[in-house]
């Protein structure tokens, strides 16, 4: 099934009772939210092979879930908080959210999640390409930072939670970051280094051990490839 059909079958009146009991901080807003349900009602899904992801947080964190996407059959998860409307409704919803969750929290927390930024795709897409402008976004982007840091205990999986968010923003760490023009072949091994760190922080629970080994990751790559134009991994 996908989130798009998921939200046809959905009713607003049951979705706004969901997303008032599971985020009332944000009661007042419910027009809002309304709003951006109808345009999504309207809208028309991108084909695609994402499937959606919903996690968990710290049960007593500022934020109590996170969504991801996964293309593929590729294990790196990817935030969709910035992605276009249509993306997130082409995903497919596996049967293990829906026995986890009733339809309509899948919907509420999904529209909580892709309206962080704006409760219209074009509010969100003028956020995502505008907002390195603008102070006041960019304390949103700190705070959203700092709720993360505030929501999950374990140091991995914060570092997870926050690589994710950043990246989708296109904020890069400094050593993922190619100073000159990538090869493909370049390309293919550096996205290959960073699904095997992504697992890394998945399956890794002790933090010094996680860097550590991402640390060692780093630098057989730096070894192998010291120029993103290679176009074959120097052999050492």
């Amino acid at each position: 099934m996908t989130f798009k059909e998921l939200l046809s079958q959905s009713d607003w009146k049951e979705v706004w009772i969901t997303l008032s009991g599971l985020f009332p901080e944000y009661v007042e807003l419910m027009d809002s939210y309304r709003t951006a349900y109808d345009e999504l009602k309207r809208l028309k899904p991108d084909d695609g092979n994402i499937r959606l992801f919903i996690g968990r947080y710290d049960p007593h964190g500022v934020i109590p879930f996170y969504v991801l996407g996964f293309e593929d059959d590729c294990p790196k998860g990817v935030s969709l908080k910035f992605s276009l409307w249509e993306k997130w409704l082409g995903a497919s919803v596996d049967e293990s959210i829906l026995s986890q969750y009733q339809q309509a929290e899948v919907v509420a927390i999904c529209l909580y999640d892709m309206t962080w930024s704006g409760f219209s795709s074009e509010e969100v897409q003028a956020f995502r390409s505008e907002y390195i402008n603008h102070e006041r976004c960019l304390w949103s982007v700190y705070g959203y930072a700092g709720d993360i840091e505030a929501s999950e205990s374990n140091l991995v999986r914060r570092k997870q939670r926050s690589d994710e968010f950043h990246e989708a923003l296109g904020l890069w760490d400094l050593d993922c970051i190619p100073f000159g023009k990538e090869s493909p072949e370049y390309h293919k091994a550096r996205l290959d280094r960073e699904v095997k760190i992504y697992c890394l922080g998945e399956s890794e629970t002790d933090y010094e051990i996680y860097c550590s080994k991402v640390s060692a990751l780093r630098e057989d790559f730096q070894l192998k490839w010291p120029d993103p134009g290679n176009m074959l991994p120097h052999v050492h």
